[in-house]
């Protein structure tokens, strides 16, 4: 009989990932679709302002419901954020996908999240257009609707600076 579960295994084995989240204190993000990833990163987002104190809104419709679209994720005093969060890939770096120039938001807010260490980053949407942020390249080719953003962990910052940078950004002239 066939055993086509003993081939997708040994398929498997050949495109094994790097074990170093095997163990690891944020292991379990690693088990989550893409999606989940993501509304992990924005509610970690959310308590950890609400741990430090630090007021937050999230869009809401007119029956005060909380939207799951929206043009940003966050709201921290009156910027507006995107929200992107990623896991540190095989090579140590981190993907945040799909960035859109085209929403209307202020900031981007770049969540990601090491085997055992969380970083983060934010920028104003003028440095990311302007490749201050780093080279956002597109995720479809001849298309110009998405981007990624690819950082090394060093051009990140751990969380703990978090309150600061975020409260100077939002409170910057602008």
């Amino acid at each position: 009989m066939l055993d086509t579960g003993k081939i997708l295994n040994d398929v498997l084995q050949k495109h094994h990932d790097s074990d170093k989240w095997v163990g690891a204190p944020f292991e379990g993000i690693k088990r989550l679709s893409n999606t989940k990833v993501g509304r992990v990163g924005q509610d970690f987002i959310e308590e950890l302002c609400n741990v430090l104190g630090i007021p937050f809104e999230f869009p809401e419709n007119p029956k005060g419901v909380r939207k799951n679209q929206s043009p940003w994720d966050i709201k921290v005093g009156d910027m507006t954020f995107e929200l992107k969060t990623a896991t540190e890939d095989t090579r140590g770096y981190f993907q945040f996908n799909h960035i859109r120039y085209h929403r209307e938001y202020d900031a981007l807010l770049c969540l990601g999240i090491a085997p055992a260490r969380i970083m983060f980053h934010a920028w104003t949407k003028a440095d990311v257009t302007t490749n201050k942020a780093g080279t956002l390249v597109s995720m479809e080719k001849g298309a110009n609707a998405t981007h990624k953003l690819t950082k090394k962990p060093d051009s990140l910052l751990d969380i703990s600076g978090f309150e600061d940078h975020i409260l100077s950004l939002v409170t910057a002239p602008r």
